[in-house]
């Protein structure tokens, strides 16, 4: 039986192999950074998504077969060097002119399942992999190979109909695992090490983030929205941060299925913010797109975020009531920020004291349940 690693630590191949998503992350939030007649159009928006989604899944699968049999090997690393390499190639043909870098783009996604298909049938082939194991695997075998699959003879086709055959493939693999996985005894992760994974690809998200902010720090363009937005911005991280490296059960028996497709919308929400940071003072916006757009964001990041609640330790699950104040808090600063949609300032002050009361009652609930139960476990000093 191929042996689960026990509190497996984060390798600096996988760290080395993150830094390609930088890029790649940049070019795709770049699908939507572009306004028409002050709006997304449905044909970005649908690019952005699709693209983001194959990006994340790809890294989601490959984390979670490094979660499961991955080892510091030489094959392995060869291997992430290999596929960091077909990223970069994927990244550049990232762009709203999908006529011209459409083949080019499915090819490159075939290829990476290809050998995410290659590196699962190795571990499937190996003497030490039991029926239950291979039984296992079989279900991430039919999902790399039919995505290879399909990627390969879209790539082939005329755009008009290989575009839909990759986005009906890409959506059905991206849903086959929460069926493969249900009577999947064998099924097994290592969650410390997949929550640790997982929160460097939203710190690389962040990253982006703060790319965009930089626009706002010079001497020429510091203001007091530079300030707000960069509060909301830390906001959002300690937001976060309090939910998946303090409240979150990482000694349960979690599959981590939940955190894995909760975290999608974490990507979406949090690139929609940043685009909207640049919208907001954009005079050819439309105000009520734009500011309507910025706190869809927000609603998608907080949503996910929430929604991990039930995974949280004993002492920290959330209530009924937790529930309620931070959606009240939401709806309250949501219809706030669009009465004054045609003043960015005053947008971006909402959002940021929005956020602020969401953390600051995260904060509140944290502190009451750790002192309650002996868990403190951070200190003012």
């Amino acid at each position: 039986m191929t042996e689960m690693i026990k509190h497996k630590r984060v390798e600096f191949t996988e760290l080395f192999y993150d830094l390609v998503f930088v890029f790649a992350i940049s070019k795709t939030t770049a699908l939507i950074h572009h306004l028409h007649n002050g709006i997304l159009t449905w044909d970005s928006i649908l690019a952005f998504l699709v693209t983001l989604l194959v990006l994340v899944n790809s890294w989601m699968i490959q984390t979670v077969f490094t979660n499961r049999y991955g080892k510091n090997s030489l094959v392995n690393m060869i291997v992430m060097f290999t596929k960091m390499a077909l990223l970069l190639l994927l990244s550049n043909v990232i762009t709203n002119d999908w006529q011209e870098t459409y083949h080019y783009f499915c090819s490159v996604v075939g290829f990476l399942s290809l050998i995410l298909f290659i590196q699962y049938l190795i571990e499937y082939r190996r003497k030490e992999c039991d029926i239950e194991n291979q039984k296992s695997i079989m279900g991430f075998l039919y999902l790399t190979g039919i995505r290879s699959v399909v990627a390969f003879i879209a790539a082939i086709l005329p755009i008009q109909i290989g575009s839909i055959l990759f986005t009906i493939g890409i959506l059905g693999t991206f849903v086959m695992p929460i069926f493969n996985t249900r009577q999947d005894a064998a099924f097994k992760i290592n969650l410390p090490h997949l929550i640790e994974r997982i929160s460097l690809l939203v710190i690389i998200t962040f990253g982006e983030m703060v790319m965009g902010l930089a626009n706002y720090f010079t001497p020429e363009t510091f203001s007091m929205t530079s300030v707000l937005l960069f509060l909301l911005m830390v906001l959002l991280f300690l937001y976060y941060f309090g939910q998946f490296d303090h409240a979150i059960d990482e000694a349960s028996n979690s599959r981590g299925l939940f955190l894995i497709y909760s975290h999608y919308p974490i990507f979406i929400g949090l690139i929609m913010i940043t685009v909207s940071m640049s919208f907001l003072v954009n005079p050819e916006a439309d105000h009520l797109f734009v500011t309507a757009f910025f706190f869809a964001g927000i609603g998608l990041f907080q949503a996910a975020i929430l929604a991990n609640g039930p995974y949280n330790k004993d002492y920290l699950r959330y209530s009924k009531g937790y529930y309620m104040i931070q959606i009240m808090i939401f709806i309250v600063g949501t219809a706030v920020g669009l009465f004054f949609k045609n003043e960015p300032v005053l947008v971006i002050l909402g959002a940021t004291l929005m956020v602020f009361l969401m953390e600051l009652h995260f904060a509140q609930f944290y502190t009451r349940q750790s002192i309650k139960h002996g868990k403190l476990d951070w200190y003012l000093i």
